[in-house]
């Protein structure tokens, strides 16, 4: 029970810490919403309201739950510092429980991939309902695409705006070696599905080639990154996203500081 009472104690910390840069954009999603919401009345039903409203508590729900994630990695890289490398063949390839430490930095490592693609996937599903595109339900890079394609006035200009934002700084082709790339989305997904699905990914027993090798070939520039960086870099493109994307759906300047009445 003391050890329970002091992983508790452990755990209220990170969200404290977690809290400090997570409050304030996600409390500024709310307020610009509203004020969107407020200000264009005859463009939402109170029922595409409610809509609205549920999918960004979504989005936000799980962009917490990803911070809080990254934050137990940057806990856990106090004692010991393993590189990308490390924690993506533990996941495909070792499947190593016998290291703690390294089984720590597997659980959080994991869990930060799973639930920030399922943020990207709430928002883009948010973004959906949002302008509006008519889409609701399951939801991928093809089909978020075509729902924009397919939108028309008076959200086109919007909608247009957004494709092409998500296609060049979510999506897009830049340099690996670049530390904020613009193709995070594209990482994550990869990442995320290769060890998600890993069920259907045969491993070669025949060779000293490994599913992680593979990743590592594809993403050169990453080898020698630690995990943290590299999940700390997703984190980084996500907020970007949210602050850039913010006053496209709202048409409200993302304003710094913290949230306030009046602050539009």
């Amino acid at each position: 029970m003391v050890r329970h009472q002091e992983v508790a104690k452990g755990l209220r910390i990170l969200l404290e810490d977690t809290r400090i840069d997570t409050d304030i954009p996600a409390k500024k999603l709310i307020m610009m919403q509203e004020k969107f919401l407020q200000s264009h009345q005859d463009l939402f039903s109170d029922e595409e309201k409610e809509f609205v409203r549920y999918y960004l508590r979504a989005s936000i729900y799980k962009f917490y739950l990803a911070n809080l994630s990254l934050e137990q990695l940057w806990a856990l890289s106090v004692n010991k510092r393993f590189e990308l490398f490390d924690a993506i063949k533990n996941s495909l390839d070792s499947l190593d429980c016998s290291d703690d430490e390294l089984l720590l930095i597997s659980l959080s490592f994991e869990e930060f991939l799973f639930i920030a693609r399922s943020f990207l996937d709430f928002y883009m599903l948010y973004i959906c309902i949002f302008i509006p595109t008519g889409h609701r339900g399951k939801i991928s890079r093809k089909i978020f695409f075509k729902a924009l394609a397919n939108v028309k006035e008076p959200y086109l200009e919007k909608a247009e705006a957004i494709s092409a934002y998500f296609d060049t700084n979510v999506f897009g082709s830049s340099e690996f070696g670049d530390w904020n790339p613009k193709n995070w989305g594209t990482l994550l997904i990869s990442l995320r599905d290769k060890i998600a699905h890993r069920d259907i990914i045969r491993p070669s027993f025949d060779s000293d080639e490994t599913l992680a090798q593979d990743i590592l070939f594809n993403w050169p520039t990453l080898q020698g990154t630690t995990y943290e960086r590299f999940c700390q870099y997703i984190g980084n493109g996500i907020f970007t996203m949210l602050r850039d994307v913010s006053p496209i759906l709202y048409e409200l300047e993302w304003k710094a500081g913290p949230p306030r009445p009046g602050l539009w």
